[in-house]
C-alpha cells in the first residue's frame, strides 16, 4: 500500500515541499538580519570618555542661508483647509513673559526647527516586503525551470508586479520627502525658510504668511499625543504635493503652542532686542558637553560665542544683558 502511495504521488508534489523549505530558510535569514539588535561587547579600548575630541560635527543637512522671498507670480495658495482636529495657534505679542523651557536651535540670527518624518521612515520600512518578495520570485521561478508548472508563474508574476510597485512607490516618497526636516527663521530679513522634497531646494514666505498648528496624533494602542505643525499659506507652483512642516517640540496645550510661537514672532522682530528667554538656551550650548567649540560656533555663530554668560543656570535666571 505504502509502495502504491509513492508510485503515483505527482512530482510537483515534491517541488512544492522544496519551494516550501527554500522559502522557510529565506525568510529565516531575512528575519534575522532585520531583527538583529545584538551588538559585540566593546573592548575597553573601544569604551571612550564621553569628550568633545570624540563627538560627531554638526551636520543640518544643507546649508543655513537665507534665500529670497517667493514671488507671488510663482506661487499658488494653499489649496486645502487644515482639518482632522487641528487648531491655529496664535500670537499674543502683548503679554510678556519667561518660557519655563526655551529649546529652540536659535543663534542671534536665526531660529532653527529640526523634526524628524515619522511617517516617511514607516512607509519606506515597505521596501522589507519587496526585498522578501524578490527572494520568493527567484524561488518560484527555479522551480519553474525545474518543474514547469504553471502555479509557480502566477505567483512569481503577482509578487513581481508587488514588489515593483512598492519600489516606484519608495522611490517616489525618498525623492519628495526628507527624512531630518529643517525651517529656519532669519531674524534680519523677516523670513521664514522651508526645504522642497528630499531637500532639494527650498522656498521663503514673510512671517505672517505662515501659521502654527497644534493636534492629537495617535501613537498607537490608543496613545495620543500633541504635535505641532507649520503650515504655509502659500507654495511653490511646482509642488503638486503641500506638506504641513512637524514642528521639534512636544506642546502640553494651546497656551504652551501660544507662548512659544509668540516668543518667536518677538524674535523675529528686529526693532526690539532678542527676548531674554533665548539666553538660557544659548547658554545651555556653551556649558553643554554634548558640543565640540567648533559645534558652538556653528550654532550661536563666532559673535554670540564671544559674549557669554547670558544665563544664571545655577539660579535659573537670564543675566541683566540686552542682545540684539
Amino acid at each position: 500500500m505504502k509502495a502504491h502511495h509513492k508510485e503515483v504521488s505527482p512530482t510537483h508534489n515534491r517541488s512544492w515541499k522544496k519551494v516550501v523549505a527554500l522559502l522557510a530558510l529565506g525568510l529565516q535569514k531575512i528575519v534575522s538580519k532585520v531583527m538583529e539588535t545584538e551588538v559585540a561587547p566593546k573592548t575597553p579600548q573601544e569604551i571612550k570618555e564621553h569628550t568633545e575630541d570624540n563627538l560627531p560635527p554638526i551636520d543640518f543637512g544643507r546649508p543655513v542661508e537665507e534665500t529670497p522671498l517667493l514671488p507671488i507670480a510663482d506661487s499658488v495658495p494653499r489649496r486645502k483647509k487644515v482639518k482632522g482636529g487641528f487648531e491655529r495657534v496664535p500670537a499674543q505679542l502683548n503679554s510678556r513673559f519667561m518660557l519655563s523651557q526655551n529649546n529652540l536651535m536659535a543663534s542671534s540670527r536665526d531660529i532653527k526647527l529640526m523634526s524628524v518624518d515619522l511617517d516617511r521612515i514607516d512607509k519606506l520600512s515597505n521596501a522589507a516586503f519587496a526585498y522578501m518578495a524578490i527572494l520568493v520570485v527567484a524561488i518560484c521561478y527555479w522551480s519553474y525551470f525545474h518543474n514547469p508548472d504553471p502555479r509557480f508563474l502566477w505567483l512569481g508574476g503577482t509578487l513581481s508586479v508587488l514588489a515593483t510597485l512598492i519600489f516606484i512607490r519608495t522611490s517616489h516618497i525618498k525623492r519628495t520627502s526628507a527624512e531630518v526636516l529643517r525651517v529656519d527663521f532669519f531674524r534680519h530679513s523677516g523670513l521664514v525658510t522651508f526645504p522642497v522634497g528630499n531637500n532639494v531646494s527650498t522656498f521663503s514666505l514673510a512671517l505672517d504668511e505662515v501659521d502654527l498648528y497644534i493636534g492629537k496624533v495617535s501613537a498607537g494602542r490608543g496613545v495620543q499625543f500633541n504635535m505641532a505643525y507649520l503650515v504655509p499659506k502659500r507654495y511653490p507652483k511646482h509642488l503638486r504635493h503641500q506638506p504641513m512642516y512637524p514642528v521639534d517640540w512636544e506642546p502640553r496645550d494651546l497656551e504652551d503652542s501660544m507662548e512659544l510661537w509668540s516668543e518667536i514672532h518677538r524674535f523675529m522682530d528686529n526693532t526690539q532686542p532678542i527676548p531674554a528667554s533665548f539666553y538660557k538656551g544659548w547658554q545651555e550650548v556653551i556649558e553643554s558637553s554634548d558640543f565640540t567649540e567648533q559645534d558652538k560656533i556653528i550654532i550661536l555663530g563666532e559673535d554670540l560665542v564671544k559674549q557669554a554668560p547670558f544665563y544664571d543656570l545655577e539660579n535659573d535666571r537670564p543675566l541683566d544683558k540686552v542682545i540684539w
